[in-house]
C-alpha cells in the first residue's frame, strides 16, 4: 500500500512545485485575448476560487500521498489511513486554494485605473473614427506609465494619428472616450 501512496505523492509533488514556481513568476496560465473585427470580443480566464481546478487537484493528490505514507509509517490501520489521507488531501487543497487566490490578487493589485485618465491629454496612435463608429488607440500617461488604450470619440470628424486628444470619460468596456484637444490652454500631452 505504501508504494501506491508513493506513486501518487512524488509526481504530484513535482507538479505542485512547478505550478507554485510558475505562479510566483507570474506565469500561472492566465488567458487574456482581445480580438478586433466587425465586433469586439474580450475573453479573460483567470484562476479564481474553484474547487476542481488542476492546481487544487494536484495539491489534494500531493498531500493525500504523503499523508498516507505518514499514517502508514505510524502503523495506522489501512481504513483509517485512507480516511486520514483524504482528510489531509482536502485540508491542504483548501489551503492551496487560498494561497493561489492570494497570489493572484497580488498580481492584479497593480492594475491601472482608467478613471485616472479623465481630463488628461494623449496622442492618437491608431486613427479613431468619428461618431463612435469603431475604436482607435491613444497613447496616454496614466498613473506615471505610458499606456496604449482603446478609445472612441463622439466628434463628427475622424481623429488622425498624431492628433492631441483629451479624455472626457471612461466606457465600461475599459475604453476611453476622447475629444479633439483645441490648443490654447495649458498642455500636458505626450
Amino acid at each position: 500500500m505504501e508504494k501506491i501512496y508513493l506513486f501518487i505523492a512524488v509526481p504530484a509533488s513535482l507538479i505542485l512545485l512547478i505550478q507554485t514556481s510558475l505562479t510566483f513568476l507570474g506565469l500561472s496560465g492566465e488567458i487574456d485575448a482581445d480580438f478586433d473585427g466587425d465586433g469586439d470580443v474580450n475573453g479573460t480566464g483567470e484562476s479564481g476560487l474553484t474547487l476542481f481546478s488542476v492546481q487544487n487537484l494536484v495539491a489534494f493528490f500531493t498531500f493525500f500521498g504523503w499523508g498516507g505514507l505518514w499514517l502508514r509509517s505510524m502503523g495506522v490501520a489501512p481504513v483509517f489511513t485512507v480516511l486520514g489521507s483524504i482528510f489531509l488531501g482536502m485540508l491542504f487543497m483548501l489551503i492551496s486554494m487560498g494561497l493561489f487566490l492570494l497570489v493572484s490578487k497580488m498580481q492584479r493589485s497593480g492594475n491601472i485605473d482608467l478613471n485616472n485618465a479623465i481630463g488628461k491629454l494623449g496622442e492618437v496612435y491608431i486613427p479613431i473614427p468619428g461618431n463612435r463608429k469603431h475604436t482607435g488607440k491613444v497613447n496616454i500617461i496614466i498613473q506615471g506609465a505610458l499606456r496604449e488604450v482603446e478609445a472612441f470619440t463622439d466628434d463628427v470628424e475622424d481623429l488622425k494619428t498624431g492628433s492631441t486628444v483629451q479624455v472626457i470619460a471612461v466606457e465600461s468596456g475599459a475604453r476611453l472616450i476622447v475629444k479633439k484637444y483645441e490648443r490654447g490652454g495649458k498642455t500636458n500631452a505626450l
